[in-house]
């Protein structure tokens, strides 16, 4: 059976309701159509009337038209009808109504507009317009950190902006960031509410103009393992969408948080381009690190991050012209030299001295900033200290103990291995050791058979079992702060373990015992705590790695330095004796003529420790990192060199 057309006036209502719903845009059409409308038809209303029944005020069809917007914009202009005939004083009554009908409703729907537009400005909903900006994607743990690192390292620009996308609310984003950042400096924080996998959001932060995008996972490094498979997986998904924005090939730097080691594998293999960090391993290796040599913290410290001076690749817009390694450290006042960076991208850190570099080569440098690097063409003049090179020193039978569990203690028992010779010994302690851990335990120990190693199942929170212990015989004692739980909390349990051992040395021990108190810190407020309980050395781990997410956010191969620098094959930082290096003492010499004898040993100086400062907080107890090659120092036989090198010997 053949379908009825449908009539004029049910096509008419069906495009209508296809106009209308369009949006905003046709409503406000619709109404201000309908409102000069009325008025042209109250118009010619008036103008018929008048034909009527002459009004002698309204013989002009202009004044005519101005009475009628009157009284349907505003219904107290019917007063103008008080001494019109009755015919005008019905037209005007009509004018009145037509206007409470259109008028108010032009009025409501401006207010509703414009309120919702209020809204989406404050559900941070509203596009972006930036360029060359931070892109941060999600408003995991370490997003204050990395936003404070970002402003320390946009403060020589005049103008600069971080956006943060995120599926929290751009009032809880806002407020969050105006309570602990009291000062942005050059900086604009910019929040916008969404979800990191929409294109349709990443469009609206301008994802295609972004300096950097750094992607943040919802769950914490210590979560369970189902909780980190479903946000690495997000994390994944965000990958792709900024992938479908962008084009693989237009892709800036991108440093992404993912946790689970085959979630890693799948994001780096997506491009060239992405960063991953595997923070539990970094975070391992640089407990190790600064556990073997004093005072190392402090250093790293000023390393990471862009407080003070950090990494920069550098070569000469005139080429190297066939200039070796050692050589090129010195046409360098104010940056310390530290490694190169091939055309391939592959780095090295302390190469050999006589390495010829080639004008596809780059220096590794650490400066303050980018602006005071300062390549000269003459080379920094130094002299020849007295005294040879030392040769390399005995490495002595070490004993380690480490306090408490979590995903980082397998590593750092592992690390520590590498750098411990044959007869020292690693000791575990731990209250309820579970199955699974002493099975873990037990295949390190197969692992490593040269290292005396024991699983002790006891509380350090007994003074008792603290005299069977006895720590003092341990060169370090590293406490670790546990998996999961409120940061707070970890360490409140981190400090009452430090006081047991602080009280155990303070009575039973005259002076300063040689043994090292090494502790995980994971709220940085806790900072002063912790040292008022006995502690020279400690790492912040969310913080620190926030800084490396950061630093990669702004240069990927930046990565690349850290990952050298933690691994066993290459060159890692050393504090070493400057009596290794020279023979020299109470004389005052320059960084230049140091850096020269750590040079003439094979290593790479950067840095000075000046013991007599030890305890002068304000001078960074007596840590100077990169200080000029002309800066003079006054050096005793108890000074040190930082220095990147082989080994410690």
């Amino acid at each position: 059976m053949k379908k009825n057309k449908p009539g004029f006036g049910a096509r008419l209502r069906y495009g209508f309701d296809n106009f209308m719903s369009k949006g905003g845009v046709s409503v406000f059409a619709a109404l201000m159509l309908l409102f000069v409308g009325a008025i042209f038809l109250m118009t010619v209303v008036r103008f018929t009337a008048n034909l009527i029944s002459p009004q002698e005020n309204m013989s002009n069809v202009l004044d005519q038209l101005w009475l009628s917007f009157l009284q349907i914009a505003d219904g107290g202009a019917i007063g103008e009808e008080t001494n019109s005939n009755v015919l005008n004083r019905i037209v005007g009554i009509i004018s009145l109504f037509l206007g409470m009908v259109l008028f108010s409703s032009l009025v409501a729907f401006i207010t509703s507009q414009f309120e919702a537009m209020m809204v989406k400005m404050r559900k941070g909903k509203s596009e972006v317009i930036e360029t060359g900006h931070s892109l941060i994607l999600g408003f995991g743990d370490r997003v204050l950190e990395i936003i404070r690192e970002l402003i320390i390292a946009n403060e020589s620009e005049s103008s600069a902006s971080i956006v943060v996308l995120s599926a929290n609310e751009k009032d809880e984003m806002d407020d969050f960031f105006n309570d602990r950042i009291y000062d942005p400096k050059t900086t604009k924080i910019i929040c916008r509410s969404g979800s990191t996998s929409s294109i349709q959001a990443l469009s609206r932060v301008g994802v295609k103009d972004a300096r950097s995008i750094i992607i943040l996972n919802d769950a914490p490094v210590d979560a369970d393992h189902e909780t980190k498979e479903l946000a690495d997986a997000k994390v994944l998904k965000t990958i792709l969408a900024v992938m479908s924005c962008m084009g693989e090939n237009s892709l800036p730097s991108i440093v992404a948080e993912v946790h689970q080691p085959n979630k890693q594998k799948l994001a780096k293999n997506l491009s060239s381009k992405i960063s991953i960090i595997d923070e539990h391993s970094i975070l391992a290796k640089l407990m190790v690190h600064t556990s073997r040599t004093s005072g190392l913290a402090k250093v790293y410290d000023g390393l990471v991050g862009f407080q003070g001076s950090e990494f920069y690749f550098f070569r000469p817009d005139s080429g190297w012209n066939g200039m070796n390694y050692v050589t090129a450290m010195f046409h360098f006042d104010t940056c310390s030299v530290l490694g190169i960076r091939k055309k391939n991208g592959e780095v090295k850190i302390n190469p050999a001295g006589d390495t010829v570099l080639d004008n596809d080569t780059d220096l590794i440098l650490l400066a303050e900033d980018d602006f005071t690097i300062n390549f000269t063409k003459d080379r920094f003049k130094t002299k020849d200290l007295p005294g040879e090179p030392a040769k390399p020193l005995a490495k002595p039978i070490e004993k380690q103990l480490i306090v408490g569990w979590s995903h980082k203690t397998m590593i750092i028992i592992a690390e520590y291995c590498k750098y411990l010779i044959k007869g020292s010994g690693i000791d575990l302690i731990l209250s309820e050791p579970t199955d699974e851990t002493k099975n873990e335990f037990a295949e390190i120990q197969a692992r490593f058979p040269d290292i005396k190693m024991h699983l002790i199942k006891a509380d350090v929170d007994n003074q008792e079992i603290m005299l069977q212990l006895k720590p003092e015989e341990y060169d370090n004692v590293i406490i670790l702060s546990g998996d999961g739980g409120v940061a707070e909390l970890r360490d409140s349990d981190t400090i009452a373990k430090l006081l047991e051992f602080r009280h155990y040395f303070k009575n039973n021990f005259k002076g300063e015992p040689k043994t090292q108190l090494i502790t995980e810190v994971a709220d940085s407020q806790n900072i002063e705590v912790i040292q008022a309980a006995g502690v020279r050395d400690f790492l912040i781990s969310n913080q620190f790695v926030s800084k490396i997410y950061a630093q990669v956010g702004e240069e990927p191969d930046v990565l690349k330095v850290y990952e050298d620098l933690f691994s066993e094959e290459g060159s890692e930082v050393y504090i070493k004796p400057v009596k290794l290096f020279t023979t020299v003492s109470g004389k005052k010499v320059s960084f230049g003529d140091l850096c020269a004898a750590a040079a003439r040993r094979g290593e790479s100086c950067f840095g000075i420790h000046i013991v007599s400062d030890n305890k002068d907080e304000s001078k960074n107890f007596g840590f100077i990192v990169n200080p000029p090659k002309s800066m003079e120092f006054t050096i005793s036989g108890e000074d040190s060199l930082i220095t990147v090198a082989e080994d410690e010997t």
